[in-house]
């Protein structure tokens, strides 16, 4: 399950990404992000993510990239190659700052930082954009174990109210994200 819940996230993003146009200077729903801040932060993480999934580690200091220097196309390479590296995938644990991190659990934390920031891209170029009910909803059952309500702060802001019964939007108002309003057809 969590192999395949890593892959739809992945997938979602190159769809996320798929869209985006030349100007990264967009502010994100990331409080103080524009895109290229995000870009930056996903390249990061994709690379943490490869390094793991590859190495069996991840150093506690991931490369920094300058923020101008990102480009989407080098970020959909790095998901792309994250994609072929969870064929070769050991189940072995890995170490996260000398901590041993079950293999499993990365790859859920990974699934749930991807997808939702992909919907932090996407929702900028196209705001009726909504995280696949399945994916939402296999992440939602999850996310109380990731990010708690004590201690989120400050990567996650408080669980919005949302009356919605949608998987993805009941996701992000639980990690803090306010939703737009969207129009259904």
């Amino acid at each position: 399950m969590t192999r395949d819940l890593f892959d739809r996230s992945v997938l979602y993003l190159l769809c996320a990404l798929r869209g985006l146009g030349p100007d990264l200077t967009r502010p994100t729903p990331c409080r103080g992000w524009d895109l290229r801040m995000l870009l930056t932060h996903v390249d990061e993480s994709i690379a943490a993510l490869r390094e793991g999934v590859a190495g069996g580690r991840i150093c506690a200091a991931p490369a920094i990239r300058r923020p101008d220097a990102i480009a989407v196309g080098h970020v959909q390479a790095a998901a792309t190659g994250l994609l072929g590296d969870l064929t070769h995938c050991s189940p072995n644990p890995v170490l996260v700052s000398g901590t041993a991190l079950p293999a499993e659990t990365l790859c859920a934390a990974g699934a749930l930082e991807l997808t939702v920031h992909a919907w932090d891209i996407a929702v900028v170029h196209t705001p009726s954009v909504r995280i696949p009910d399945e994916l939402a909803g296999d992440l939602l059952a999850i996310a109380a174990q990731l990010v708690p309500i004590t201690g989120r702060s400050p990567l996650f802001g408080p669980p919005v109210h949302t009356r919605t019964t949608r998987p993805g939007e009941q996701l992000l108002a639980y990690l803090g994200r306010r939703l737009p309003v969207y129009v259904d057809s």
